[in-house]
């Protein structure tokens, strides 16, 4: 049986303007979103994958949406009415941060879905800085820059081949800083915050226990489940 375990891109301290997010799984975005005055921000790239559409129009049901960067036409099209679709995403961060639009005001968590990756890390550092809203980063990379944000790299562990030889352990290229991965009453144990992603410990595991996920396909997964998780915890 597979487990996943859901791990931040690792970042050198140099890189970063400010603390890196916290890295959440998806049932915990969802419980993020469901206990939250949350808002949805939609950004351009949803012109381009349309499965980005259907998981936006999803979640309009738990949310009202702001729609950015053009990407109220697909929306409306699909029968979603955004709150606004006239605002630019950098309107809508200084409004954010200077309360000049006060139907903002209502709300404590704006979540992103659909924004350009170098864009979006400009966005998250500034509402850090300058806004008490939290944010959460629903897209495909992880944004250390967010106060919450979905993994880009999940490892899928199957513990039934799992054999505890210990080879995974070995090869680990956070030895020196302490182990990622480790093997305890003959079943790996990862520490998400240590791991670097480098996929070492699939490619030397005999048994094929370990798998590296990560890409489009892996974004469908996770906001699949977690949209899942939103509805158990609605029905709650």
């Amino acid at each position: 049986m597979r487990r996943w375990v859901f791990i931040p891109r690792s970042y050198k301290t140099s890189e970063l303007q400010c603390e890196r997010a916290i890295c959440v799984t998806p049932a915990e975005a969802a419980e993020i979103i469901s206990t939250s005055k949350a808002i949805l921000v939609t950004g351009g790239l949803l012109l381009e994958r349309d499965y980005l559409v259907n998981f936006a129009v999803e979640l309009s049901r738990f949310m009202p949406v702001i729609a950015t960067g053009a990407s109220s036409k697909p929306l409306i099209e699909r029968g979603v009415k955004p709150l606004t679709c006239s605002y630019t995403l950098h309107h809508i961060i200084q409004f954010a941060e200077d309360g000049g639009w006060k139907e903002l005001k209502r709300y404590n968590l704006m979540v992103f879905l659909g924004v350009q990756p170098y864009y979006l890390s400009r966005v998250l550092s500034s509402l850090r800085h300058f806004s008490r809203i939290k944010t959460l980063s629903l897209d495909e990379f992880y944004q250390p820059n967010a106060d919450y944000s979905l993994s880009s790299i999940a490892m899928a562990i199957d513990d039934s081949l799992c054999s505890g030889c210990g080879d995974c352990v070995t090869v680990c290229k956070t030895m020196s800083k302490g182990l990622a991965i480790n093997v305890v009453k003959g079943k790996i144990y990862i520490k998400p915050c240590l791991c670097i992603g480098c996929g070492l410990c699939a490619e030397y595991c005999s048994r094929g226990a370990i798998v590296f996920e990560r890409g489009e396909g892996l974004h469908v997964l996770m906001l699949s489940e977690m949209l899942r998780n939103m509805s158990l915890v609605i029905e709650r």
